[in-house]
């Protein structure tokens, strides 16, 4: 495995480590008494997912290149 392949599979481990937080950010949204609180950052929770589900991707695809 080379050098930046390495550094690509940290850096998803890393976004992956991220992605467990953000979760427990939703979830501890969730205990929120107020409704229009609870959804402005669980909405937030849901865009940052989305981006670390498209560096995921394209982490994966500069790892799968010669």
């Amino acid at each position: 495995m080379s050098h930046e392949s390495s550094k690509i599979i940290d850096a998803q481990n890393r976004l992956t480590e991220v992605k467990y937080l953000v979760e427990v950010l939703f979830m501890a949204a969730a205990d929120i008494g107020n409704k229009r609180q609870q959804s402005a950052i669980q909405y937030v929770c849901d865009i940052a997912d989305e981006r670390i589900a498209t560096i995921n991707a394209l982490l994966a695809t500069a790892c799968k290149q010669p």
